[in-house]
């Protein structure tokens, strides 16, 4: 593969970390020299996208890239534009389901369940993202000092929070509540990362919870432990309302548990039956154990697929 410091690459962000980090995840895997330029569309664009052209990017200037990455439909005007001024002098890459036709594009990944077809197209059912081994080291490390005092064994939890396929009404935080208490109760240590999408409520009970016994507890304030949480524990518990939360815990090799939370949405629901049917996942049913799955690392399928085209 062609060496890091010859390659330029820009990764067009919106601000939505789920998106940047796909992008940052791909960037890395295929060795590129990128950096992250940052959009702010008007109301008008942000509406409109994937269609609408931006106007002039004061951050879009020489020297030009050789290729782009993006995710997210608001990413799709801007690159759209710098594919029309720099034409076959550029290579875009789109990540995830455009909703517009993909020759748009150089190249187009998306999920499985979204069943996107074209010559220019490949799809995995994991999604991409920053998991890696030389990461988890370097946060392991960084981090070290805060697990080195707590008892093993560990388990990490990532809770997400609503979206229009998740309520995460009572009921539901309940069972979340209920299977954090079993597990300490049966000696794990629980590291737990919620997002800004976690309800309220669940974070105050949760900390009521956990707070007579050893534990590590990410609500969204200072540096997130998140990937140091993968490296280790051998065994997670994820909410099913982020497809990309569940991918970088099957790719860390974790045996991966879903919290089952109704979902509304055909697209997850599928994807979530692809993995319980190749046994990725596993629901919540009695003890947590580890188990046995075959590795997948969906970033490093999309990059050796990409370095054939490049």
């Amino acid at each position: 593969m062609t060496e890091k410091e010859s390659i330029n690459c820009w990764i067009i962000s919106s601000g939505l970390i789920g998106c940047e980090n796909q992008c940052i995840g791909l960037a890395e895997e295929l060795n590129f020299n990128y950096e992250i330029k940052k959009i702010n569309p008007g109301k008008i664009l942000s509406i409109t996208a994937p269609y609408g052209t931006p106007r002039k990017v004061k951050n879009f200037v020489k020297p030009w890239p050789k290729y782009i990455i993006g995710a997210g439909r608001k990413t799709i005007p801007y690159m759209k534009y710098l594919k029309s001024k720099l034409r076959d002098d550029v290579f875009t890459i789109f990540l995830q389901n455009p909703k517009i036709k993909t020759s748009n594009f150089d190249f187009v990944w998306a999920p499985l369940h979204d069943e996107i077809k074209g010559a220019n197209t490949f799809s995995t059912l994991l999604s991409p993202g920053r998991v890696s081994q030389d990461l988890i080291t370097k946060e392991l490390d960084k981090w070290s000092n805060k697990f080195s005092v707590l008892p093993e064994p560990f388990l990490t939890i990532l809770i997400g929070g609503k979206t229009k396929a998740f309520s995460f009404d009572k009921k539901e935080c309940f069972s979340i509540l209920e299977t954090i208490s079993r597990s300490i109760k049966e000696g794990w240590t629980p590291l737990i990362s919620t997002s800004r999408r976690t309800p309220q409520f669940l974070k105050e009970e949760i900390r009521n919870i956990i707070k007579n016994s050893p534990h590590y507890f990410y609500d969204n304030y200072g540096d997130n432990p998140y990937y140091a949480f993968l490296g280790v524990s051998n065994i997670a518990i994820v909410t099913p309302d982020s497809v990309n939360m569940i991918s970088e815990a099957i790719t860390a090799n974790q045996s991966t548990y879903i919290f089952d939370l109704e979902c509304r949405s055909k697209r997850i629901n599928k994807f979530l039956i692809q993995l319980e049917k190749g046994n990725f996942v596993k629901k919540i049913n009695g003890k947590i154990n580890e188990f046995h799955f075959e590795k997948s690392n969906a970033t490093k399928e999309i990059a050796d697929h990409l370095a054939k085209l490049i």
